[in-house]
């Protein structure tokens, strides 16, 4: 739920968007994706905050996610994916620095326990959830975590939560030979419900 600072300023920044006029809005910190098309849609990943992506296992969320964990890696900066049934393969990730990856495998019971302590300890930048639980009152701690601790969590996932207080939702609509074809569902501050194609390239 937005808190009512957060609330005022997007009915302001409505206002300002029908009566002609540039926004007032504070543009939200975020993380660049690495993927140029979904920076021009969306900015990138709010940082701090979380993002829910949506899509089937094989359907492409990780290759959306995957430049932005080789470009922190790459400069030394530790990462953090929290594999709830123990099926990531981190070496099976391209250019990756290995030694700045974090995996942590808690169980499904734990997944959502483990990925709210590591954002909010303020030791790594970024936090991946992949696959965990349905999150129900955890979703809100998480996204306060993730506002204590700075940083960014990413939550990889084959059904969207409504109760999670994501300010990014993406769901994965498919591929071509344009890219990923993806639906943004909610951004702070500009529209949501579009598709857009983002190249992988």
């Amino acid at each position: 739920m937005s808190s009512y600072p957060a609330t005022l300023q997007e009915l302001r920044s409505a206002i300002a968007r029908l009566e002609g006029r540039p926004s007032t809005a504070p543009k939200q910190p975020v993380l660049s994706s690495g993927l140029e098309d979904l920076d021009r849609a969306v900015r990138g990943w709010p940082s701090p905050g979380v993002s829910e992506v949506v899509g089937r296992t094989g359907s492409g969320r990780l290759s959306l996610i995957l430049p932005t964990l080789q470009r922190l890696t790459r400069l030394g900066r530790p990462v953090a994916v929290v594999d709830a049934f123990g099926l990531a393969y981190p070496p099976g990730w391209r250019k990756l620095s290995l030694e700045h990856v974090l995996v942590v495998q808690p169980g499904p019971e734990r997944a959502a326990w483990a990925a709210e302590q590591l954002a909010a300890s303020g030791a790594v930048p970024l936090v991946v959830l992949m696959d965990g639980p349905r999150l129900g009152r955890g979703g809100p701690r998480i996204q306060r975590a993730a506002e204590r601790g700075g940083c960014s969590v990413l939550i990889l996932t084959e059904r969207s939560e409504r109760a999670l207080p994501a300010a990014l939702r993406l769901q994965l609509r498919g591929r071509g030979a344009r890219g990923l074809k993806v639906q943004v569902n909610r951004v702070r501050g500009m529209p949501a419900g579009r598709e857009i194609w983002v190249g992988m390239g």
